[in-house]
């Protein structure tokens, strides 16, 4: 009996062997599109549920609202219109007192009565030679850059998010393009597996398209290394509180980006538009009028500044409750603020020079960023567009040739290799166009464009 049952559950591990090894490349084909399926469903429904979707304007709304260097720089500004105001203030009268301690004919301590001694005086400092309105004028220059200042940042930092936007949108349309292609390379090296385990093709064949695969995969890490590199530049931008797990979907509008043109916009518009609006050059020019005017408030330094003021006496002086008017004034004969006056007239010139340099700088930036966008339009123009379209039908066709074995493992990866390098530089294209745009409104600053 036991002889019996052995027998059988050899028998019916035999049969299991033979069929599992006859079926199991068919089963190892089926599996493996259900598997990638299955991982299709979950990256879906991760899309979906924590994925944001945002366009461009509505980040510069959450930028504008959340970024922190903003914030700051706000507080700048509040600080130097703080500063006109206290600039305004008229300097505080001054109030002295004077009582005799102890008087020895009436024995008496504090003596506030008649037979007492009381001292009083109030003075006022008045600013000669327009001092205050000098400082005032100084300090509306002060609020003034630190407006240009806020400006100014705020230009570098909305051509930080233009360019981290476009590059996380077009990162993901790489990404896009090896999600699409990789499944359909991994069939093709199951295909040949297959094959090689049935001796009908050589194992160099499968391990050079092994190759090819692991290069689209590794390729593919790359992309997602810098999508999640873009991704944080944006959270930090953005200052974004959602969790890590989540990310942004750029929406952008391809037709307007695609239309885009330089054909109305010359180079010498953009350079006089430049030095117009321009924060950077702003600074520069209200530096030089800070300096004037400091020159001005230095000079104005060099009169002394006179303090009246009343005393009154109940029996300090030559006659009981003497009331006097007095004034003071300091004498220019040591210190005519020579020192402070030279300082800040090299500095008007330094500041001058300095003017002088951020247009010519402004000139090199707006010719350099212009030629570039031109360039690069140019070429994206030349480009078929109709060839993408055409070189995706061709690859499933390649792909079922190469399987039926109407052409080489070589024609094979060199079509590949060529069809990947297209479709990639057409995007790197795409994005370098952008962001030339982008550079030009940056040197310009301002948008020259409607998108």
């Amino acid at each position: 009996m036991l002889a019996n049952n052995c027998f059988i559950q050899l028998k019916i591990w035999l049969l299991m062997k033979n069929l599992l090894s006859g079926i199991r490349k068919g089963i190892f084909i089926l599996i493996i599109p259900v598997l990638f399926y299955h991982e299709n469903v979950n990256a879906q429904s991760l899309a979906q549920n924590d994925s944001i979707k945002i366009t461009l304007s509505q980040a510069e709304s959450r930028f504008a609202g959340n970024n922190l260097q903003l914030l700051a720089a706000r507080y700048n500004i509040s600080a130097a219109r703080a500063a006109v105001l206290q600039a305004r203030l008229w300097s505080n009268p001054n109030l002295s007192i004077g009582q005799n301690i102890y008087n020895k004919y009436t024995r008496r301590y504090f003596d506030i009565t008649k037979t007492g001694n009381t001292d009083l005086q109030v003075q006022q400092l008045f600013l000669l030679a327009g001092k205050r309105d000098k400082q005032i004028k100084l300090a509306e220059i002060n609020t003034q850059i630190a407006e240009d200042s806020f400006y100014d940042l705020l230009r570098a930092l909305k051509y930080e998010l233009h360019t981290d936007f476009y590059n996380l949108y077009y990162l993901q349309r790489s990404l896009k393009f090896y999600d699409e292609t990789i499944p359909s390379v991994k069939k093709t090296v199951e295909s040949t597996e297959s094959l090689y385990s049935s001796r009908s093709i050589l194992l160099s064949e499968v391990v050079r398209l092994k190759s090819l695969l692991f290069s689209l995969e590794s390729d593919r890490l790359n992309i997602t290394n810098q999508i999640s590199d873009a991704e944080n530049d944006m959270r930090v931008l953005l200052r974004d509180s959602t969790t890590v797990n989540s990310y942004f979907i750029p929406v952008a509008d391809a037709e307007a980006i695609d239309s885009l043109s330089l054909s109305k916009i010359s180079l010498d518009d953009v350079l006089e538009e430049a030095v117009a609006n321009r924060p950077d050059f702003k600074i520069a020019s209200e530096n030089v009028k800070y300096d004037e005017a400091n020159v001005a408030l230095q000079k104005s330094l060099a009169v002394p500044d006179l303090t009246l003021g009343v005393s009154y006496s109940r029996n300090g002086s030559y006659i009981p409750d003497y009331i006097a008017l007095d004034a003071s004034i300091d004498i220019p004969i040591f210190n005519r603020n020579q020192g402070n006056i030279k300082v800040t007239e090299n500095n008007l010139q330094s500041d001058m020079a300095n003017r002088e340099q951020a247009r010519r700088q402004i000139q090199k930036e707006i010719t350099s960023a212009y030629q570039k966008a031109e360039a690069t339009d140019q070429l994206y123009k030349t480009f078929d567009k109709k060839f993408t379209v055409e070189y995706k039908q061709l690859v499933s066709g390649m792909i079922t040739n190469y399987e039926n074995r109407n052409m080489t493992l070589i024609e094979f990866t060199d079509f590949f290799d060529s069809y990947r390098s297209t479709m990639l530089q057409l995007i790197q294209l795409q994005n370098d166009r952008i962001n030339a745009f982008e550079n030009l409104n940056f040197a310009a600053g301002m948008n020259l464009f409607n998108k």
